[in-house]
């Protein structure tokens, strides 16, 4: 038994963040980027945690108006090199260290925080390719090369669902509401846990990120078989209509194991922008072709935080472009909405504040 507790000690340390709150030396000043998948499918993410951030938080966020998306969707899609995609990075890079005098900054995509990961390790080891880079990279912006460094020499970037677990404990001290009575599960994205376990809290093997998240709020998590199965974007699935039977019978996999498992599970927390999109998508896909109805509430680590600070549903948290309707969800919590307006008139989409 006390093997057992050793060996797990020792899995766990090894995936531990120094991630600094804002109760640290540090931990309120930070530079963020974008993500495009987020701009395009889901920007409430981007939106109401940057709220959460600034006004519930105090942090200090910094952004440049120049810079890209990070170029990993167009690399896994074959369509760029290793080696352009670093030259994209590293002028990501300057623009945060240069212009905005930040060096420690946070992702809203767990591609980019993935891909962003890869580039620095293997600038680490690969000193040609990073020589390669620093080159291009003056030859063709005129910028100097910068890599992002803290004390210990592990990487200063980190995913926006690190920096809101890093503060969970103060965001659940000013909660309006608490997730009491609500049972709820996990899904992590694939390159924030599995494709770089040693860079994620918790690793793969016990992911502690959106669990303790769910803990935190006072709700009840939940395991079942298929807790850790993939939600089957990918992007070549999604990508291709002849391939997007894939994402569905991923999508269908996943909620037929939790509805065996516990019926009463409606909640699944994500932190992956396109888990977040086919987790609930696909339901209404799974719906129409099948006339199966799961009724699974998706909902990313920032709308969660948003909802238990008490933000509007609707125009603060981006739930009027959900396929599975939240309003149960609201119900049983016991956040208020608008119920003079139809679930339509709730879900047209809204202009500027």
């Amino acid at each position: 038994m006390n093997g057992s507790r050793e060996g797990k000690a020792r899995v766990w340390g090894r995936h531990q963040k120094a991630i600094p709150s804002v109760d640290d030396p540090g931990g309120k000043k930070w530079g963020f980027v974008r993500s495009c998948f987020l701009q395009a499918a889901s920007p409430y993410t981007e939106g109401v945690g940057c709220k959460v951030m600034k006004n519930d938080l105090g942090m200090d966020l910094h952004e440049a108006a120049g810079h890209t998306s990070c170029g990993a969707i167009a690399f896994h899609g074959d369509t760029t090199t290793l080696q352009a995609n670093m030259v994209v990075a590293a002028r990501n890079f300057s623009i945060a260290h240069y212009d905005l005098g930040i060096d420690n900054f946070f992702a809203y995509c767990v591609t980019s925080f993935g891909n962003y990961t890869e580039i620095i390790e293997l600038w680490e080891h690969e000193p040609e390719l990073r020589e390669y880079t620093e080159r291009v990279l003056e030859e063709t912006t005129g910028r100097k090369f910068w890599m992002p460094k803290v004390s210990g020499g592990r990487p200063s970037v980190v995913h926006a669902s690190d920096v809101i677990f890093a503060n969970i404990k103060q965001i659940a001290k000013k909660a309006k509401f608490s997730l009491d009575g609500i049972k709820a599960t996990d899904h992590l994205g694939c390159h924030y846990a599995k494709i770089f376990p040693d860079e994620s809290v918790g690793g793969g093997e016990f992911p502690q990120l959106l669990a303790g998240m769910i803990e935190a709020y006072g709700g009840e998590l939940v395991d079942y078989p298929e807790r850790r199965h993939c939600c089957g974007m990918g992007f070549r699935q999604c990508a291709f209509p002849e391939n997007r039977g894939y994402t569905a019978a991923c999508v269908y996999k996943k909620m037929k194991s939790l509805q065996k498992t516990d019926p009463d599970c409606k909640l699944i927390i994500t932190n992956c922008p396109g888990c977040g999109v086919f987790l609930d998508a696909e339901q209404g896909t799974i719906a129409q072709v099948m006339g199966e109805k799961f009724g699974v509430h998706i909902v990313d680590y920032a709308q969660l935080a948003g909802l238990m600070l008490g933000y509007d549903p609707f125009r603060d948290c981006g739930f009027n472009v959900k396929v599975v309707p939240i309003e149960p969800l609201l119900d049983k919590i016991g956040i208020p909405y608008d119920k003079s307006k139809t679930p339509e008139e709730r879900r047209r989409p809204f202009g500027p504040d």
